[in-house]
């Protein structure tokens, strides 16, 4: 990493101006400052921080904290109201993909013009335009206008064209992963080159599980301010420690088809509504469900899923009982889960994780396949089952929550999901308090 500094935000703050109808605006210029005709609304305010070249710094906070509104500073769509801040170098933005893309024109004339605002000359989109029309695979439609294309058409030349033009400054907000599954894999795997080419990146995401894996430095944001900024592994324990606060563990546990919030890649934003939203979608024991945020219940394919993977089945026992409430003793039952799966047999075999949470949706702990070395067994269509099985749980008494996630090969990029799969109540007649039982000894002696 570079002891350049790449981004500089110097006491930065916005601030609009509000007004309750369209003609207070007239009223405000004949009036000058005589009147007031607006109310003022604080974005962001007296944020401070420099980000050095190479560096990747995670924006974490929930709904409506100013993250969105820093993006934008950064990349320059906003000015700011005070303070002042410096970037050096190309800057590419993953914001509102497409945005900015002429619908009247082709996609391929659409390419011209949006590389041609980062930065990039003629010679240079002619060198790249080709991959970036291989990497959106909008095939014979690059000549048509935008307007006849679909939205996921739509949002993976946008993404194309952002990442290929060798930014030395990205900026992602919530787009690491778009367009259905196979393109979803290909998009994390270009930001993460882009990454290991020595680029700074900017990535605000409620998916803190991609903060955890992705970012040397996290900053939290609430109500505009800067909560605290430092190692991700320090911020992200203390953001939790917040949105536990927020969390209402008498409300209905969350259970969504999209990856981007399951509990492992989601920071409980708006999490009572969220949690009640969701109150019937609990899955059985035996449960199938799809990652892809328009995707219908996955059902058993006839061909294997180009690119992707994803989950047939799960089940779930407790002492070899099955169901959706599972009770057990602490320090004595074992746990097991099984995830049937088909893949693509073209891409490595996937992997995936085991996640024990508490009802308001704290992780208490994982276990990934990935990291303990063991790779999945698959037949030539790329059908596979996997298997875990953890004894005598250390949960201390209480309700909890188990989850499934189907990743990547390298634990990543998460597939898909099932979270809750089930519960299990655990028991014991001991006065110990906290989430886990510790196995320790006492001795004393006598003087």
């Amino acid at each position: 990493m570079s002891s350049e500094v790449a981004i500089s935000v110097d006491h930065v703050g916005k601030t609009y101006r509000l007004y309750d109808k369209p003609s207070d605006r007239l009223w405000q210029i004949l009036w000058g400052g005589k009147r007031q005709y607006f109310k003022e609304f604080t974005a962001v305010s007296d944020i401070d921080f420099s980000l050095k070249k190479g560096e990747v710094l995670g924006v974490v906070g929930v709904n409506g904290a100013g993250k969105s509104t820093l993006l934008q500073l950064i990349a320059g769509t906003i000015l700011p109201s005070s303070g002042s801040l410096k970037t050096h170098g190309r800057i590419a933005a993953l914001l509102e993909l497409g945005s900015g893309f002429n619908l009247d024109f082709t996609g391929r004339e659409n390419i011209y013009l949006n590389a041609a605002t980062l930065g990039l000359n003629k010679r240079e989109i002619d060198q790249k335009i080709d991959e970036i029309i291989a990497f959106a695979e909008i095939g014979v439609h690059i000549d048509q206008p935008i307007k006849t294309y679909s939205s996921g058409m739509h949002v993976r030349l946008a993404f194309s064209i952002a990442t290929s033009v060798d930014p030395d400054v990205l900026i992602i907000d919530e787009a690491l992963s778009v367009g259905d599954g196979a393109f979803a894999r290909r998009s994390f795997d270009r930001v993460m080159k882009i990454k290991e080419r020595g680029a700074t990146v900017l990535f605000c995401s409620h998916t803190l599980f991609h903060v955890e894996v992705f970012c040397d430095r996290a900053i939290w944001l609430h109500q505009g301010r800067v909560q605290k900024i430092g190692p991700v592994s320090q911020v992200l324990s203390t953001y939790q420690e917040f949105l536990d606060s927020l969390a209402d563990p008498s409300a209905p546990v969350i259970a969504s088809a999209d990856p981007e919030t399951s509990p492992m890649a989601m920071a409980l934003a708006d999490a009572a509504a969220a949690a009640t939203a969701a109150a019937t979608a609990a899955t059985a024991a035996t449960a199938t469900t799809s990652a892809e945020p328009e995707a219908e219940a996955v059902s058993p394919a006839l061909s294997p899923p180009t690119g992707h993977a994803r989950i047939e089945s799960v089940a779930v026992s407790l002492d070899e009982h099955q169901g959706q409430e599972l009770f057990g003793v602490s320090g004595v039952s074992t746990l097991r889960m099984r995830i049937d799966f088909r893949s693509d047999p073209t891409q490595p075999a996937p992997s995936a994780a085991l996640v024990l949470s508490s009802e308001s949706g704290r992780i208490l702990a994982t276990h990934l396949a990935c990291a303990r070395g063991h790779v999945f067994a698959r037949d030539s269509q790329g059908n596979g089952s996997a298997e875990i099985r953890l004894e005598n749980i250390p949960l201390n008494k209480g309700r909890f929550r188990v989850g499934a996630y189907l990743m990547c090969e390298r634990g990543i990029h998460v597939y898909q999901w099932i979270d809750p799969v089930a519960y299990i109540q655990l028991h014991h007649d001991g006065s110990d308090q906290g989430y886990f039982l510790i196995n320790a000894d006492w001795s004393s002696t006598a003087k």
